[in-house]
């Protein structure tokens, strides 16, 4: 499939209002998605399990590239080496208002590993009520 790349992609109400400069840029920029919307088509990764982490997260790999990655980007347990079940019984500790210590002994990892995992999912909750609330 060949590309016309001297066609005008402007409406004439636009172009009239646009310089040489600009519509040149906006043609250009317009080619340029062509070309990788084109060159996307030809292009299919494909992701495939490639195992889990120590802490039970499923890994993936890219066929194309071969790198392997967790997909948990923007959630609570991302970048976290502790499996989802502490994760969730230091929310149901939290809830409750207990301590560091106290939720320390009963998911079985350090004082300070709870309280930065604390201060993450405080951290997470506040970022979702900004996003619901819309608030800065």
């Amino acid at each position: 499939m060949s590309i016309n790349y001297e066609s005008n992609y402007l409406l004439p109400s636009i172009s009239d209002q646009l310089c040489a400069y600009q519509k040149d840029r906006v043609s250009q920029m317009i080619r340029d998605f062509i070309e990788t919307n084109r060159q996307m088509n030809q292009f299919h990764p494909v992701l495939v399990k490639a195992g889990k982490t120590k802490a039970g997260k499923q890994m993936l790999k890219c066929s194309s590239c071969h790198k392997r990655f967790v997909c948990d980007h923007g959630q609570l347990t991302y970048y976290s080496h502790q499996p989802q079940s502490k994760w969730n019984d230091l929310i149901i500790e939290t809830q409750k208002g207990n301590s560091l210590m106290h939720t320390a002994a009963k998911i079985n990892v350090h004082e300070s590993t709870v309280f930065r995992m604390r201060h993450k999912y405080l951290h997470f909750i506040e970022d979702m009520e900004s996003d619901i609330y819309g608030r800065s």
